[in-house]
């Protein structure tokens, strides 16, 4: 199981890293990369009280559309958490990017 979380948060950072590069303003690239950081990196519980572990995103959409919904404000956490993880990723790799130039 663990491997499929190394290689789901490897996946994670190619997407965002792939978006990173399309913007061409550094704003945008920081936006662009904490936010699909965010998105696909937020993991919680499949449902309160359970021990499964299953990314936030899913389980937003399952629980827009077919399962009943347990409230939204406990996936916004993980994914606001992990945005600004990826913000402070962003935002150092930027300022030792622009040292070294």
């Amino acid at each position: 199981m663990i491997y499929f979380w190394i290689l789901y948060l490897l996946l994670s950072l190619i997407i965002s890293f792939s978006f990173y590069k399309i913007c061409n303003s550094s704003v945008l690239k920081i936006l662009t990369f904490s936010t699909f950081f965010g998105l696909s990196n937020g993991v919680w519980f499949v449902l309160p009280g359970s021990d499964t572990l299953a990314p936030a995103i899913s389980i937003l959409i399952l629980e827009n559309t077919v399962i009943e919904s347990n409230g939204y404000i406990r996936l916004l956490r993980p994914m606001l958490v992990s945005f600004i993880v990826g913000l402070s990723i962003s935002i150092a790799f930027h300022l030792t990017k622009g040292q070294k130039n």
